[in-house]
């Protein structure tokens, strides 16, 4: 108010003046009710001054006015019985509220903010200086006690780190935060049946949260319980926390798992339900598009439903495996129609065409036809190193046509240049590579055969089928 008060006035003081060094004996002349009234340039500055202080007291009493009103709304529907129990537990220390100033407050999250700094620089003993300090404003907060669970995270003292979770789970406020560290200190502990527990527990208080659904997800399957899996599988699908592409993934995991147990129950009717819809979930699953076939073939003798299954998967994601179950469902196909089968699988495969030429070459050579042998072994070295097949191919063609290892031709000179391309010194088959494996897509861990879990990384799926000479990589969830 009286800033607008002196600015008004500072205003009409220079209009004042202005106009009475411009003419001192001008007036402000106006009418009212008939009467002409004249007034100096000053009387009618100190008139509007005037006016302009009762306006802004017009104003305050209005403001002042609603205020009161207002407040008497308030007390009105006010509980005072409520403040005094408010008061009481404050008194006793029932009530966990903490009243601060605004300069404890800023310090306070200043202390936060550095401690949580100095955890993630891993300066520990700075972090403990700090949280001393921050405890002499809050007190046991319970903000000393999650900043304590960063520091003995960052000092792998998961022991402590467990055991302070426990007090922290006792809080129903903060409960989530003290199983969702329970849970990394049992994990990183390796007591997965504990951690399994915790999980457990934490599923049933909130179904919502990503990491509560990843771990229960994890954990329900390292311990094979893959139908618990499946349930917290779909309440994540339900709830939009797992992306469609990974919960596809391990859903059919999960079935194929599923379709195993059933098999050594000797259900089938369980065994192909959930073998049938792991493929629908995932069509580059090749062990389930394997099993099918072969239950197809087992049980109802049903060769063209096995023969589309395989050949599917054979245009998803051909594998050496697939072509070989393929060619196995016609055994009583002489080694020429194998090659002509073969040879039309071929064509449906652009994915991996020197997988087509190690399976053609052995074809070749089995029915004798070492020429064509010997050139798809040729158009493999053209852009691939030597790997074992194809060595132990080219070797056996030197041999059945009377070549010398010590005199040999072109396409020995070709092998061994590509095992030398290696590193090898020798030609030996075992300094050649394995033709294919099983790849973890998280870690790079091989396998000889496909692993639902990754013994290395604990991923779940992510296992895939990659020969040696394809230098495509997978993308994340193409598998």
């Amino acid at each position: 108010m009286i800033r607008n008060l002196l600015k008004s006035a500072f205003i009409l003081a220079l209009l004042t003046l202005f106009f009475w060094l411009t003419d001192e004996k001008s007036q402000l002349n106006f009418t009212l009710n008939g009467t002409v009234y004249a007034l100096s340039i000053p009387e009618a500055a100190i008139g509007l001054f005037v006016f302009f202080l009762l306006a802004e007291l017009l104003f305050l009493s209005f403001r002042a006015t609603v205020t009161l009103l207002k407040n008497d709304v308030l007390l009105s529907n006010h509980s005072f019985q409520n403040d005094k129990e408010s008061i009481e537990n404050t008194q006793t220390g029932n009530e966990d509220k903490i009243v601060l100033s605004r300069n404890q407050f800023d310090e306070a999250a200043i202390l936060i903010v550095r401690t949580m700094g100095a955890v993630t620089a891993g300066l520990m003993n700075e972090a403990r200086r700090l949280l001393v300090s921050l405890r002499k404003i809050v007190g046991d907060d319970a903000i000393i006690d999650i900043l304590m669970l960063k520091i003995y995270k960052g000092e792998k003292n998961f022991d402590k780190m467990e055991q302070l979770s426990q007090k922290l789970m006792q809080n129903e406020d903060i409960q989530l935060v003290g199983m969702k560290a329970a849970l990394e200190a049992q994990m990183q502990k390796k007591e997965f049946t504990e951690a399994l527990k915790t999980v457990n527990q934490a599923f049933e208080v909130r179904q919502d949260l990503y990491w509560v659904i990843s771990s229960a997800f994890l954990l329900r399957a390292k311990s094979n319980d893959w139908l618990g899996a499946l349930e917290v599988l779909e309440a994540g699908i339900d709830k939009n926390i797992t992306p469609e592409q990974k919960a596809a993934r391990l859903k059919a995991v999960a079935l194929y798992e599923l379709a195993k147990q059933a098999a050594t129950e000797k259900d089938k009717t369980k065994y192909f339900k959930f073998m049938t819809q792991a493929l629908c979930e995932n069509k580059r699953l090749i062990p389930a598009a394997l099993d099918l076939a072969e239950y197809y073939v087992k049980n109802d003798l049903q060769v063209r439903k096995a023969e589309k299954v395989l050949y599917d998967m054979w245009l998803e994601n051909p594998c050496y495996e697939v072509a070989a179950a393929y060619l196995k469902l016609f055994p009583k196909d002489t080694k020429n129609e194998k090659i002509q089968r073969m040879e039309k699988l071929a064509l449906a495969n652009c994915k991996r065409p020197s997988l087509n030429n190690l399976i053609l070459a052995e074809l070749y050579l089995k029915a004798k036809k070492y020429a064509k042998a010997r050139t798809e072994c040729k158009i493999f070295l053209l852009k691939n190193p030597a790997t074992q097949k194809i060595a132990e191919i080219i070797k056996e063609l030197d041999a059945k046509t009377h070549k010398q290892v010590s005199k040999p031709d072109g396409l020995v000179k070709s092998l061994a240049q590509k095992i030398t391309s290696l590193g090898k010194a020798s030609a030996a088959l075992e300094h050649c590579p394995k033709d294919f494996q099983w790849v973890c897509a998280n870690c790079g861990h091989v396998e000889d055969h496909w692993e639902p879990i990754c013994p290395h990384c604990g991923e779940i799926g992510r296992s895939y089928w990659h020969l040696y000479v394809d230098n495509e990589p997978a993308t994340v969830e193409e598998i």
